[in-house]
């Protein structure tokens, strides 16, 4: 989806911008989804865990819109991720409270934690105090209410996740072939319809704002159909691509850095290397010149990403120093093996690991 996203700036295929708004919806999305899992979980909410994930998404992001002195609206998605993220962490502990301290269940403090953060959506989005986002700039005025439930949408799935689980086992385990074969079958067509519905209804929409005042309604359409499709039949769902999963973990460094390596001044211009790529060269050199400034923008993203993960590990360990929640237990290395000391390795998870969980605990392994 993201290298979807980039070919979309660098091509200028405005034709796919209903695809691609539900693309970085999708992304938005996997940030309530992949937290709740997160959260609901491990019931870690302590300041590391908070700076930690501050850190990872703004920190690079940050970074260059100073020192390149770009205005951060060009990157609006990252703090449309923050702002997911500080939502799913306030709902979740919301959710842990009503648990712990009023003696609810489990289903009924959950859902009640995701029924009150609806509602806090609803009393912002629906009303004049989403004009509050114009004191910021009209470009988040405008971002956030296109993506304004997409986060809360992702956090709501997260809360039936269990369920859907149960179905996979029922549905896809050995027991019944012919009820894993009916099921499959089932899925795949009741995924199409999802997203054919979407495209009828609204994806053939060519004036985007005419689309765009619909879209955070209707943008789970192809999200959930993707899922049910991608899920179909265990084939599938174990199926795994290690070159998506490499770029899938440089997301965020891939999307910054695209305005300011794979192309210029906020993705109106390309860069041209070799000699006669530009517009009116042969397709074989910009195609060469696209490979190579590609190598480079990869390159300088996992680069990136390196170096984000190094201080987002730096910073949280000295604030485990400062509050005293360090593991202060000092053992030769020598005396270890391998194993023993990542395991001792301070455990710091990034948005990407985050995903990552979700996908060991649906039992799939496939890259955003």
């Amino acid at each position: 989806m993201q290298w979807a996203f980039i070919f979309y700036h660098y091509y200028r295929v405005s034709y796919v911008y209903n695809e691609i708004r539900v693309f970085v919806s999708a992304y938005v999305w996997m940030t309530g989804f992949g937290n709740f899992l997160y959260f609901d979980k491990k019931a870690d909410f302590s300041v590391e865990r908070f700076i930690s994930m501050i850190l990872r998404i703004n920190y690079f992001p940050l970074l260059l819109s100073y020192f390149l002195t770009v205005p951060l609206e060009l990157y609006y998605v990252v703090p449309l991720h923050t702002t997911g993220f500080v939502m799913t962490m306030i709902s979740c502990y919301v959710g842990y409270s009503f648990e712990r301290k009023l003696g609810w269940s489990y289903w009924k403090s959950r859902t009640a934690a995701v029924v009150v953060s609806l509602l806090a959506h609803v009393l912002f989005y629906e009303t004049a105090a989403v004009n509050f986002l114009l004191l910021f700039s009209k470009e988040y005025h405008l971002r956030f209410q296109i993506d304004k439930y997409s986060a809360w949408m992702g956090m709501a799935c997260g809360l039936l996740w269990g369920k859907v689980g149960e179905y996979m086992q029922w549905a896809h385990g050995f027991e019944n072939e012919r009820r894993r074969r009916n099921a499959t079958i089932a899925q795949f067509l009741g995924g199409a319809f999802l997203i054919w519905i979407w495209y009828y209804f609204f994806g053939f929409i060519s004036d985007k704002h005419v689309y765009n005042p619909v879209h955070p309604y209707v943008f789970i359409f192809p999200i959930v159909g993707w899922l049910m499709i991608r899920n179909c039949s265990r084939y599938l769902t174990e199926c795994h691509s290690s070159v998506l999963e490499f770029l899938g973990r440089n997301t965020l460094e891939t999307y910054v850095l695209q305005f300011h390596l794979f192309m210029s001044h906020n993705v109106q211009y390309i860069p041209v290397i070799i000699p006669g790529a530009d517009a009116k060269g042969p397709v074989t050199l910009k195609f060469l010149n696209m490979l190579l400034c590609g190598t480079v923008f990869v390159t300088m993203a996992v680069w990136a990403r390196k170096n984000t993960v190094t201080t987002q590990s730096c910073v949280v360990d000295l604030v485990k120093h400062l509050r005293g929640t360090m593991d202060t237990s000092v053992v030769p290395l020598s005396s270890q093996s391998a194993g023993q000391r990542r395991q001792q390795q301070p455990e710091v998870a990034t948005e990407e690991e985050v995903v990552e969980l979700t996908k060991m605990e649906s039992g799939t392994s496939d890259d955003p």
